[in-house]
């Protein structure tokens, strides 16, 4: 055994390279291979998108888990890194994990023996989420891709579903600089005779007909059409004549939510209406719209692209009109932060800007520079950030904590001290 504390092995895993460069999956089916192809153990929905994938795996997850043993494989975590790999929403505990990691080491080193080059973080996380699936005999698994969908790690599987939730710009160093070149990266989890499901926004539908129809698939579109909106806060709407209320806020998980439903409706056709009303209505997913305190109110969202920004703000202006918005805003450096900033400060009575001690995260400095506000703040430790901007607040204020994933995981621990 190569680890004896699970810390020591979550760290090894960390510092392994993070994706390897590719033209094709190969490595990753060796791999599937060696350990007899586990991936096949149960069915998949696989789900791509630039934004959302986490939200419509936890609508998945929580409704089909009321008939069905359910298997999700997310990426990033908020709180801890067991959340990637969970069944029935209880995350992999540290016992199994460590097991795991340490199973995944000696097959590396063996891997490397073989085939005389190693395995990435996410090909060996992936690995251990099938092995323990596998090992778990669960009914499903809710598989959400790492970065696209053509050369992910997880796209060696053969699923019963694809869906694919909306194109946006993100990753354009590795998906291509163009929504039609993110979006053909993505559609290559659609295989022959798999359906997709899918919100992808109006333009790219005939991209989406044309590709589906080459690789011998059927594809359904979800539009604005079929929804009509009851209720923006607590958020209640009408689908196909029946009323659902979600308990997570925000008018973009609307579509989410129907798309979680119709993939339900597809898979599992005689499952009663009201278990999937119950699942959809308890669902819930940290850092995403999340209310972590009171007078003032402060709302974590992990919107982290200019897509992510677009549906925070709608939804900031629908259920928050004639209030003080003050965003606390970092950010990753390869984002579009100046894009980013400059649809916040529309709708800004502030801004406070900081940072945190991590690699990948845009220099103050940059972001200083990056928004013309009038109210603009900058600090380098977050927590101060917070405290000086929660400061004469009161119920007339809104303060939102956005712009990256990483920066929401970070800060969530020190508003749940509070309760």
């Amino acid at each position: 055994m190569k680890f004896i504390d699970i810390k020591e092995a979550i760290q090894w895993i960390e510092s392994q390279v993070k994706f390897k460069p590719k033209t094709d999956l190969t490595r990753m089916h060796l791999a599937c291979l060696s350990l007899g192809n586990p991936q096949n153990s149960y069915k998949i929905i696989h789900i791509a998108g630039t934004n959302g994938k986490g939200s419509v795996a936890s609508y998945l997850t929580t409704v089909l888990m009321k008939q069905f043993k359910v298997g999700r494989f997310t990426s990033p975590y908020i709180v801890k890194f067991n959340e990637r790999i969970s069944v029935n929403l209880e995350m992999i505990d540290d016992v199994h994990l460590l097991q795991y990691i340490n199973f995944i080491y000696d097959f590396n080193e063996q891997f490397f023996n073989e085939h005389q080059e190693r395995l990435s973080f996410f090909e060996l996380i992936t690995l251990i989420g099938f092995l323990y699936f596998k090992d778990q005999k669960v009914d499903y698994v809710v598989l959400e891709v790492g970065i696209g969908g053509l050369l992910d790690s997880t796209n060696v599987v053969s699923s019963q579903l694809a869906l694919i939730t909306n194109i946006g710009y993100d990753h354009m160093n590795t998906l291509g600089n163009t929504l039609e070149e993110i979006a053909l990266n993505k559609l290559g989890i659609v295989k022959h005779g798999v359906t997709l499901i899918t919100t992808v926004q109006d333009e790219l539908q005939d991209l989406f007909r044309t590709y589906t129809k080459k690789v011998g698939s059927q594809v359904h579109f979800i539009t604005d059409d079929h929804i009509n909106l009851v209720c923006p806060d607590p958020v209640e709407f009408k689908y196909e004549y029946h009323r659902y209320h979600l308990s997570l806020k925000g008018l973009h998980q609307i579509k989410n939510a129907v798309l979680a439903i119709k993939a339900i409706n597809y898979l599992e056709p005689k499952m009663p209406l009201q278990l999937i009303k119950d699942g959809i209505k308890e669902t819930t997913w940290p850092g995403r719209f999340e209310v972590m305190h009171q007078n003032p109110l402060v709302i974590l969202d992990g919107a982290h692209n200019t897509h992510g920004i677009h549906a925070l703000i709608e939804t900031i202006s629908t259920i928050y009109k004639n209030k003080r918005i003050h965003f606390i805003f970092c950010a990753m450096a390869d984002k579009e932060t100046k894009e980013m900033l400059g649809m916040l400060s529309d709708i800004a009575t502030s801004i406070t800007l900081t940072h945190f001690d991590y690699k990948r995260v845009s220099p103050l400095e940059d972001l200083i520079k990056q928004t013309n506000l009038k109210q603009k703040y900058a600090y380098n430790d977050p927590f101060e950030a917070i405290k000086e901007t929660l400061i004469d607040k009161n119920e007339e204020d809104i303060i939102v904590i956005t712009g990256s994933l990483y920066f929401v995981s970070l800060v969530r621990p020190y508003f749940l001290s509070f309760t």
